[in-house]
């Protein structure tokens, strides 16, 4: 894996040359005074500024110069010059600069650093200084003293995006500072977006903000920034490669191998990324593994040595192969196709017991990645070598579970719960059962559950649960009770009885359960919002209500049907401008958890009218109904239609 995650900070990437100060007259009298010997007088000059110029011209000459003494000596020459020129006391800001140039070249840090800071004394503007006592930080592993030069820069322009991300490079390569570097990083990205500079300094900053994420270990955050590089440069090589390392990391095959085409397609032959290839192919059982891990195998690197154990594998070179394949186990155990290999290595040396175990491991691991479907056929391989093993029909049921394959999770859960009668199984089983809407066989399972363990107050819960989904409220409320009557402090319990006394009319008793689950459970988000929004949806204690929904977002900031619920105590309030902000915050919400809801669309609609805005809430009214046909709705949209 490559350890550069971003482009290397140049610390002399914005050196100015020295040259722009030259004089117009100085290319004249260069050719008359240009002397191979460096030890040769300085040429008397009657105008006080020629000696800048003739400055100039030794340092120069002296940069050019490989010979150590007489580049020396050039320096000496440079030095006098200026300090002649400054003797007359004007332009001292550029004396100054070009004093603390040539005492820097002579490796006199202490001097040259002086000159500068005399530079900025008089001139606080002037880039090239404070790019000179960076550089004499930098050069003495002076870092926070180096931030704050470039920091005092950006006090004189802060507008500067170049010098803002020298500093975030800075904090983020030299001192080691992600949170300092992330907070620079988001500032250049701000300007960038403000003003007209080129997208470099912004497609960079979203480079080492995915690098500074990836080594913090949120990989998620490290994908979205690596898309945010490709969506400014999509050839972007350094993004496409780690956005392919991060998706493997991830278990993400379907991007890895989608980001992992596209670099190769533009560097063919990189070792690191036919590895990832190869490794996805071999999880996939697909023969294009064959050849991509035979190219990147390597005793080099570990994913090279990875590739070259799976290669041998693949081949039927099984001692080399577990050879090879032992040493990446010692650096990584949780390497899902070295335990996927050594469950065939295994397998094919007649070692049921060791291939059985590994195929479960793999399976596992697999599944803990949420590669469904190929957990699913490593669990069918242990099913076939050992058929007696109910674990593995348990998660062989999960990962039809995981992909909504619900009748063959339930045959799976069924066969697991018949070699092991399990509780938790059996009303799993019910559950999903109820999912399907076959109530008959839900509540068998539920009652074999109770008869199980009759002072268990699950399966009651459960009775419970099902006669809700059957719109059975009476014997909902039955069963509900007896899971509290044996275990009475549940907050689930009481939040589900609360949602049957609401359904029953029975105001004050769901009031009266929610009180209870707060009391078991003050951590519970839901039950304060259910309350507070009982309390505004019956014009009740608004002001409570409020504050009760409040306590909700303040646990789960990010859940739209809270902040629908702040919306519509709003509403209630009489804050219509209030409560239509908070709506519509809910629905973006929603939105981007891809769980629109009618009822959020008619309090939006409400809301409109409110202020005036019929159309509008015409038009959230239709959405409403679209999603769920009401006649509450359809009636407000006949009412005001019309009009």
């Amino acid at each position: 894996m490559k350890k550069n995650f971003a482009v290397l900070l140049c610390c002399t990437s914005f050196i100015i040359a020295v040259f722009s100060d030259m004089q117009p007259g100085m290319a004249a009298e260069k050719k008359k005074h240009d002397r191979s010997d460096a030890g040769s007088d300085i040429p008397s000059i009657a105008t006080d500024w020629s000696r800048y110029s003739w400055g100039l011209y030794y340092k120069n000459i002296a940069l050019r110069d490989r010979n150590s003494s007489e580049r020396e000596a050039y320096l000496k020459k440079a030095i006098q010059c200026f300090r002649d020129a400054g003797a007359q006391g004007a332009a001292m800001d550029k004396i100054y600069f070009q004093l603390s140039e040539c005492y820097f070249f002579r490796n006199d840090y202490a001097l040259s650093l002086d000159y500068g800071r005399k530079a900025l004394a008089v001139n606080k503007s002037d880039m090239r200084v404070y790019n000179r006592i960076y550089n004499i930080y930098l050069k003495q592993k002076k870092y926070e003293e180096a931030a704050a030069i470039l920091e005092d820069y950006l006090k004189e322009r802060p507008e500067s995006v170049q010098i803002m991300f020298i500093l975030g490079e800075h904090y983020f390569k030299n001192m080691n500072d992600a949170e300092r570097a992330t907070a620079v990083y988001g500032k250049v990205i701000a300007l960038s977006d403000q003003l007209p500079i080129e997208d470099y300094y912004k497609e960079q900053s979203y480079l080492s903000l995915a690098n500074i994420a990836y080594r913090k270990g949120d990989l998620l955050q490290a994908v979205a920034m690596y898309q945010n590089v490709l969506n400014i440069n999509k050839e972007n090589i350094d993004a496409l490669y780690y956005l392919a390392l991060t998706c493997m990391d991830m278990h993400d095959l379907p991007g890895a191998e989608r980001y992992a085409l596209l670099f190769n397609e533009k560097r063919p032959g990189d070792r690191v990324i036919l590895s990832i290839l190869g490794r996805i192919y071999y999880l996939r059982d697909d023969i294009r593994a064959v050849n991509l891990l035979g190219q990147a195998k390597n005793t080099g690197s570990l994913s090279g040595i990875l590739a070259w154990g799976l290669y041998c594998e693949l081949i039927r070179k099984d001692d080399m192969a577990e050879k090879l394949l032992a040493s990446v186990l010692k650096l990584s155990p949780r390497t899902i196709s070295v335990h996927l290999a050594m469950a065939r290595i295994n397998a094919r040396k007649g070692d049921r017991s060791a291939a059985f175990n590994e195929y479960v491991t793999t399976g596992v691991l697999m599944y803990n990645s949420r590669l469904y479907e190929e957990s699913k056929r490593c669990f069918m391989e242990a099913g076939r070598i050992n058929p007696g093993v109910p674990g593995v029909y348990y998660y062989l049921g999960k990962a039809y579970e995981e992909t909504r394959q619900y009748s063959l999770a339930l045959y799976n859960f069924i066969k697991a719960n018949s070699l092991q009668p399990d509780l938790d199984l059996m009303l799993h089983i019910g559950y999903l059962y109820g999912m399907k809407k076959d109530y008959d066989s839900a509540m068998q399972y539920f009652n074999r559950a109770s008869a199980k363990e009759p002072s268990n107050s699950r399966p009651y819960f459960f009775k419970g649960l099902l006669s809700i989904w059957q719109e059975d409220y009476p014997a909902a409320e039955r069963n509900i009770q007896q899971a509290i009557s044996l275990d009475e402090k549940s907050e689930t319990y009481y939040f589900y009885l609360a949602i049957v006394m609401e359904k029953m009319s029975k105001l004050d008793l769901a009031i009266e359960s929610l009180e209870k689950a707060i009391r078991f459970n003050p951590q519970s988000a839901r039950a304060y919002n259910y309350l507070g929004y009982l309390y505004a949806d019956n014009n009740m204690k608004i002001e409570e209500s409020l504050s009760l929904i409040q306590k909700a977002l303040d646990l789960e900031p990010n859940n739209g049907a809270y902040t629908d619920s702040l919306g519509w105590a709003y509403y209630r309030k009489g804050d219509y401008r209030a409560a239509l902000e908070k709506l519509l915050a809910a629905e973006e919400q929603l939105r981007k958890a891809n769980a629109p809801d009618p009822v959020v669309y008619d309090h939006i609609g409400d809301t409109y009218l409110k202020l005036g805005k019929v159309d509008s809430a015409l038009r959230y009214w239709h959405r409403s109904n679209d999603m769920k046909k009401a006649d509450a709705i359809e009636d407000k949209i006949r009412k005001y239609e019309n009009r």
